[in-house]
């Protein structure tokens, strides 16, 4: 049986790291009115990760990295209610990076190449093609994927699972939460 973690165990986990520092990456098809919600948002700093001048469709449906914060109502509101409300709403990366590195991360993670030599976009942030994907991939795609020197966690209602390399191997820890008392 695996041990289970409150809430406040998993969030402060994710600032446990030296110099570390908390991106959210947030998919606008799955949330609506992200763009909005950031530009008032209690965080160190956003962008989206679509380059160039966006319609304001193709605002409302892109993705977005955020550096949260530790203490601020955006990641309590992310943490807290977006994530029942929203499922699958994107990922967690904790790293060192600041913020314009971690953008330019994932955006050049943000296209694949096909067998055929076609470029083509993907939502890697997607919880659900994290899983799927990441254990077919080769050792120097994942170190692409994890090139920043990040984890990547997947913040769902029973648990967070965290992903990364250690020693050139794809680690996966699925960290369940506490019920709540009734």
């Amino acid at each position: 049986m695996s041990t289970a973690f409150s809430p406040a165990q998993l969030r402060a986990s994710l600032w446990a790291r030296e110099n570390g520092r908390v991106h959210a990456v947030i998919d606008g098809l799955v949330v609506p009115g992200i763009a909005d919600k950031l530009k008032a948002a209690d965080v160190a700093g956003w962008d989206c990760l679509q380059r160039g001048a966006l319609t304001a469709e193709a605002a409302e449906h892109a993705a977005y990295v955020a550096e949260l914060k530790p203490a601020s109502a955006f990641t309590d509101w992310l943490l807290d209610e977006a994530t029942p409300t929203f499922p699958g709403w994107g990922v967690l990366t904790i790293s060192g990076a600041a913020l314009l590195q971690m953008r330019e991360h994932c955006r050049s993670i943000g296209e694949v190449i096909t067998p055929d030599g076609n470029r083509r976009r993907w939502r890697w942030y997607d919880p659900d093609v994290l899983r799927a994907a990441l254990p077919a991939l080769l050792g120097g795609q994942l170190d692409e994927i994890f090139g920043a020197g990040q984890a990547i966690v997947i913040v769902e209602p029973e648990s967070w699972t965290w992903l990364a390399m250690e020693q050139g191997v794809l680690s996966t820890d699925v960290r369940p939460l506490m019920r709540a008392s009734r």
